[in-house]
């Protein structure tokens, strides 16, 4: 009797916990209704990722020319005689007390978003928000400095800029503004004024929400591999009258086979027509890219009907063989071009590889697979088991592009075309190379094709050229050290942006991106350390070699894929490890290591003294993407996290299916695998981990994912 009273004295007092945590959840939400409800009615008028982020260039634009407008304004009927006789549009050096002023309104308006926004529940808005009215205030206060704003007028004219390319962005995407849907309502003006306070937050939330931003398709290493089955009765009839035809046909088996589309006539082409139409490759590409913001159109020139040959001997057929990415228009931005490859018969030898993505499967009867043409390396390989006929398949071809950038995208299919029917003619010389000079060709065709893929695979030709363009603007039109900072934190930027997203990354393109930039950063420090600044310092010696080998050893400890988010990204499974340095007593070896490096360079006088925010830069990135882990740790609020799910690469179908397998008991896991676990590698397997990445309100992330990251 008396534990069935305890037991309901406990219920009793569990139940009044609950009921005053909801409280309190519900005065949180209540504190922030207005920002809510006109950020939900803001998301619906700016869905479309470019043109948020166009928002995201014109709305501190508009509001740094606001600030300079205001200062000169202040400065004229405050102190006007601090200006001079001959004009009256420049501001006295003295007036120090406006530009105080000035700087005092923001931060105000920044403190009062704490209640006003929410800082519990919108955290990442708030501080994005912070962060861009400092950017506003620098920007402003040297664009007059620098003479770029000399009088209130220019001001002016700076903010209308800014207002007519707001309008421009929506006109660009096809979407209504915000101030349309309520300025003939009764009360428009205080909506007018709520929206008004409200818009730099707004377009940072928007931004979370938007599933296409641009900045990030680059920051970002998406996952652009697509995949779909033709299951309808009008696919299946037209991949039967294409098996047909090259049954008829019946080409050498001892050398690959090509059928063009242009050149195809009656019922197969007819049959082809409705592969590229089918309605599967249509909602696949719709899963990925939206419809209102994205056109996809077929390339008819470049698609073809294929048969394998039954060997591979030293001639282009090797090609296929190899890592390898099919186009050389990597670089081109925004749009891509895209090959379906479509399994038109049963295939149970020929296996499609993508290294990156870290899958693979053997397309048959009605499988469909599309990548990047230009970017996404892959390679074909055989099976033990072998195929019974020809493997029979189709290429097809799609250009993807922003319906706003509609000259971009066809430009692009007009090279990507030119350079297939290139492609193709020397292809076609080198199946079967008749003498030397094509034998050369052949070997011309492996060596060109071999050397463009260890380039993307080893930097990307993305990052190459990107970095080429950081060196040469930034020495000629913005700053000596801009190439410095753009190299040096980059990598830091994908971190932070990749942690925060998790769902539809590609796993080995991050690794690749990341190195590759961090690879750069550390040149840096230890160029500038070593060759153009160096002075014998001993302590500071030590402490670069001591903080870096604490470093390095626990990356080692983990393992490459555990460094670079592997359990975050469900790629690999957390196993705890014991050993150096995880055993030394030392909390977060890794970071403390770096800091401990980074500050070593610092101590360093010459080094300080030339490049003196370089290390604390580098410090600062580290802490805020430390702040970011414990904050969002997939396991802190979940305890089922520490549960993992398996998905097994089905080699025949392609699909993954799950299950379940937990970490060593009695361990606990603090912080992330990248920086301080002692996790070390996965299953040796062909599996892949699945993380539950939670949120911290214990949700999924996939309502924040881009929409052309989405499997």
């Amino acid at each position: 009797m008396i534990i069935k009273r305890a037991k309901a004295m406990m219920m009793k007092t569990s139940l009044k916990k609950t009921k005053k945590i909801d409280e309190n959840d519900d005065d949180d939400e209540n504190e922030n209704d207005d920002f809510e409800r006109t950020a939900a009615r803001f998301r619906a008028f700016h869905s479309n990722g470019l043109n948020v982020a166009l928002h995201l260039i014109t709305t501190p634009s508009a509001i740094a020319s606001t600030c300079a407008a205001v200062r000169f304004l202040l400065e004229f009927w405050a102190f006007p005689n601090t200006f001079s006789s001959t004009t009256t549009t420049t501001p006295h050096a003295s007036s120090s007390f406006v530009l105080w002023l000035c700087r005092s309104v923001l931060c105000a308006y920044g403190a009062s978003l704490l209640s006003t926004v929410g800082f519990r529940k919108h955290m990442g808005v708030v501080v994005a928000t912070w962060v861009a009215l400092v950017g506003v205030a620098w920007m402003s206060e040297r664009l007059v400095a620098d003479g770029h704003i000399a009088s209130a007028k220019d001001a002016g004219i700076l903010f209308a800029i800014s207002y007519v390319g707001q309008e421009l962005a929506h006109a660009m995407t096809r979407e209504k503004t915000y101030q349309q849907s309520y300025m003939f309502d009764a009360g428009w003006t205080s909506t007018l004024l709520e929206h008004t306070y409200f818009l730099l937050p707004l377009c940072f939330d928007a931004a979370w929400h938007a599933k296409d931003v641009p900045v990030l398709s680059w920051i970002v290493a998406h996952n652009y591999v697509l995949r779909c089955k033709m299951t309808g009765a009008k696919e299946k009839n037209a991949l039967r009258d294409i098996y047909d035809f090259v049954t008829d046909e019946d080409p050498a088996r001892d050398r690959t086979a090509h059928w063009w589309f242009e050149k195809l006539r009656g019922k197969t082409k007819k049959a082809f027509e409705n592969v590229i139409d089918s309605e599967a490759i249509a909602n696949m590409f719709a899963k990925k890219f939206r419809s209102d913001a994205w056109a996809v159109e077929p390339i008819y020139s470049m698609n073809e009907i294929y048969v394998a040959s039954s060997h591979h001997n030293f001639n282009s057929d090797t090609v296929f063989y190899m890592e390898h990415c099919d186009g050389p228009w990597s670089v081109y931005p925004w749009c891509f071009v895209y090959r379906c490859m479509v399994g038109v018969n049963e295939n149970v030898q020929v296996e499609t590889v993508f290294p990156m993505e870290g899958s693979g499967s053997c397309l048959s009867d009605g499988d469909v697979v599309g990548f990047d043409y230009h970017r996404e390396i892959h390679i074909i390989r055989d099976l033990p088991t072998k195929n019974t006929d020809r493997r029979v398949t189709m290429k097809l071809h799609y250009v993807v592009y922003p319906r706003c950038f509609g000259f971009l995208g066809r430009f692009l299919a007009k090279l990507a075309s030119f350079y297939n029917w290139a492609a193709r003619n020397l292809f076609l010389s080198t199946i079967a190379p008749a003498n030397r000079f094509w034998k050369f060709m052949a070997f011309m065709v492996l060596f060109v094709t071999r050397s463009v893929f260890e380039l993307e695979k080893r930097a990307g030709l993305s990052s190459v050229v990107a970095v080429l363009a950081a060196y040469y603007i930034g020495n000629n039109f913005i700053h000596e050290h801009f190439f410095l900072a753009f190299t040096s934190y980059t990598h830091y930027c994908m971190y932070i942006a990749t942690y925060q997203i998790r769902e539809g990354i590609n796993f080995g393109t991050f690794k690749r991106n990341v190195v590759f930039f961090k690879s750069i950063a550390l040149f840096h420090l230890g160029y500038n350390y070593f060759i153009k600044y160096f002075e014998y310092d001993l302590i500071s010696l030590a402490m670069i070699l001591g903080g870096y080998s604490l470093s390095f050893s626990a990356a080692y400890a983990l393992g490459v894929d555990q460094t670079y988010f592997g359990v975050e990204l469900g790629e690999c499974e957390p196993n705890f490890v014991d050993g150096f340095p995880y055993n030394l007593g030392i909390p977060h070896p890794m970071i403390i290591g770096s800091i401990v490096g980074l500050l070593g360079f610092h101590k360093n006088e010459l080094f300080r003294e030339h490049l003196p925010y370089l290390v604390p830069a580098h410090c600062l990135f580290y802490l805020v993407h430390m702040v970011q882990e414990h904050v969002f740790d997939i396991y802190k609020y979940d305890d089922d996290a520490v549960n993992t799910t398996t998905r097994t690469r089905n080699k025949s179908s392609g699909k993954k299916t799950g299950t379940k397998t937990k970490t060593s008991p009695g361990r606990k896991k603090i912080g992330s695998s990248k920086k301080d676990n002692a996790l070390v590698g996965g299953s040796a397997t062909t599996t892949r981990r699945h993380s539950s990445r939670l949120s911290p309100n214990n949700k999924v992330f996939y309502d924040r994912s881009p929409a052309w990251a989405r499997d």
